[in-house]
């Protein structure tokens, strides 16, 4: 149905859509390595489907395109039943991380996807904004996008999707005072750092002086202030900025790399920059029962479960491998793995719900699940095609290849399923 909605097929074919799909999914190779003869190959050995590479090259189509974004949006729309995880979910119906992925692309593809600034300008560059709900596993968006459109331009496309009691955790490039004031109108939630430009005012009206709050910190020796402020001097926004002072090690980090950002750009570092690297600075619109101050930057740094799935999907599915095809092959084979990830996330998230039920803080890691998943493919395929029974693959297969997944925290630090539980304890 997807695919004569699509117009991918328009009249009863030897390649059929399922088929076509099947074998864009389960293909182990990245994109670099794929060959048209390794489709026909696979769909003659798969289905005994006899095409030409000539043959298959024509399927890649705008039609066909449009057939598996349809079907990334069908299963976005099918999401799993979940067990509430943390009494943090009675403050938010769900917690949304999002962020976009870059990666360079052939030159051939400067004209659909053009690079920027120093970042790749003379090729191509892929960008994939994806989002996702951290307490259910829910999978909320999956798009590729040229960087014509920007994460400040996709947030505010994509206000229209903010709902009530959701909290949104996201990266500076997303944020603007259209984006907050927009949050905040449809009684949602924001978490965020604040933004380097932001001019801050405190709710009478003072403009907030760096130096006077460093010597505040310096003299009370506290390691917390937790303000209501206004931020933002044209469309103020009113919020709490939460400042904490970070240690001597990370300081001077983030001094060295304000160096070596102001000297590649031919500028000073001035002395509120140097001050403003001394503390970690979040705003948010929670209000104080809800998220306490010293769980603020818990909460935000669960932000970096993002990067596993971005570097799930770039070192076991090997998406930014590539070589120059057309460009509807190339988008094809791209959102056909994609969707070879939502599939085997909806696995992992039935595991995470299993263990969930029976022993809160601990789950699944994403990066042993995945490199495992890319093991359980070929037998994953058999059931996806009926020929494999889904009770025996899932007791006989599936479960004894994922024993040993577990989260396992870096040394000194929580998993995030940790992190959850605890916050909910609070």
């Amino acid at each position: 149905m997807m695919a004569a909605k699509s117009g991918f097929i328009k009249r009863s074919r030897k390649l059929s859509a399922p088929q076509f799909l099947n074998s864009l999914m389960f293909l182990t190779s990245n994109q670099a390595d794929t060959s048209l003869p390794d489709i026909t190959a696979d769909l003659y050995q798969q289905f005994s489907v006899d095409i030409s590479k000539e043959g298959i090259h024509k399927k890649f189509s705008p039609q066909a395109v449009s057939f598996l974004k349809e079907m990334i949006r069908s299963q976005l729309d099918e999401r799993l039943k979940h067990p509430a995880r943390t009494e943090l979910s009675k403050c938010f119906s769900a917690i949304n991380i999002k962020d976009s992925s870059k990666f360079a692309l052939p030159d051939m593809y400067r004209g659909d996807y053009p690079g920027f600034g120093n970042f790749h300008k003379g090729q191509g560059v892929m960008n994939i904004q994806y989002e996702y709900d951290l307490i259910s596993g829910h999978w909320k968006t999956l798009e590729l996008t040229s960087i014509k459109t920007n994460d400040q331009q996709e947030s505010r496309d994509s206000i229209h999707l903010i709902s009530k009691g959701e909290l949104y955790i996201r990266d500076l490039g997303y944020v603007t005072p259209f984006y907050l004031k927009s949050i905040i109108e449809k009684r949602a939630f924001f978490l965020n750092r604040l933004p380097a430009q932001a001019i801050v005012r405190t709710s009478s009206g003072e403009l907030i002086d760096w130096k006077q709050l460093d010597r505040k910190f310096k003299k009370t020796s506290a390691s917390q202030l937790d303000l209501d402020v206004q931020i933002y001097e044209h469309e103020p926004v009113a919020c709490r900025m939460i400042v904490e002072r970070v240690d001597d090690k990370l300081y001077r980090e983030r001094i060295r790399q304000a160096e070596q950002s102001a000297k590649r750009h031919g500028v000073g570092l001035t002395e509120k920059h140097k001050i403003r690297c001394r503390y970690n600075t979040f705003i948010t619109n929670v209000d104080r029962e809800s998220l306490q101050a010293e769980m603020v930057r818990r909460v935000y740094y669960l932000r970096w479960q993002i990067e596993l799935v971005f570097k799930t999907w770039k070192s076991n599915l090997q998406i930014n491998k590539l070589k120059k095809v057309k460009k509807e092959r190339l988008e094809c084979q791209l959102l056909a793995k994609l969707l070879w990830a939502l599939l085997n996330w909806k696995l992992m998230q039935c595991c995470n719900n299993h263990i969930e039920a029976r022993n809160n803080g601990i789950g699944v890691s994403t990066l042993k699940f995945f490199k495992r998943c890319l093991v359980l493919s070929n037998t994953l395929r058999l059931v996806v095609r009926k020929k494999l029974s889904l009770r025996f693959w899932l007791t006989d297969i599936f479960l004894p290849l994922i024993q040993n997944t577990a989260c396992e925290p870096p040394v000194s630090k929580t998993t995030h399923f940790e992190t959850l539980h605890q916050l909910g304890l609070s």
